[in-house]
């Protein structure tokens, strides 16, 4: 009877390979590539690392991610208009990315600013206007009527979103707690 070898030359019947002990071979010879070792320790570090990372993972963040580029629709409109933008439209990274500020930085004509945790929570002077800051409250209007926090209407390029709470708020904690453009 033919015996049949494991593929690509492979073979479990050396004592090295005793599946009991399998990385005898790399400690015997000096360890594994640029000095490196293995240990059950690290190897139970590294699981613990990514089972806390992912169970850390906040699915509020992930939907204000996923609304900020678009990767879930948000339906908007623009001032004064009935029929509803198509949504690779009402992106927000359409106009509020790092691309448009560099844009912007260039001389080109910029649609909206960047969206960073100090440019919403900070005080600024908009238009002329007292300085003023945003807060959840304060942004979720301005999505959903362009009235700003200093009660001014933001430009009527700025659509004016079909936002509910929940996705309202994940979109801000995005921003303000994880977002991309910190």
């Amino acid at each position: 009877m033919a015996r049949e070898h494991p593929p690509f030359g492979l073979s479990l019947s050396k004592p090295w390979c005793d599946a009991s002990r399998p990385f005898d071979k790399l400690r015997t010879n000096g360890g594994f590539p640029f000095g490196l070792s293995l240990s059950k320790s690290w190897w139970m570090g590294a699981f613990l690392t990514v089972c806390a990372a992912t169970a850390s993972a906040d699915p509020a963040l992930e939907l204000g991610r996923q609304l900020y580029r678009g990767e879930v629709a948000l339906p908007g409109t623009i001032n004064g208009h009935a029929q509803p933008l198509p949504p690779l439209a009402t992106r927000c990274t359409n106009c509020h990315s790092r691309d448009s500020a560099a844009q912007a930085a260039s001389g080109a004509a910029s649609f909206a600013p960047l969206l960073t945790r100090e440019r919403l929570l900070g005080p600024i002077a908009r238009r002329g206007g007292p300085p003023s800051r945003y807060d959840e409250a304060a942004f979720c209007r301005l999505l959903r009527t362009g009235i700003d926090p200093a009660i001014m209407l933001i430009p009527r390029q700025m659509p004016r979103y079909a936002i509910d709470d929940a996705q309202c708020k994940a979109l801000w904690a995005y921003l303000v707690d994880g977002g991309e453009t910190r």
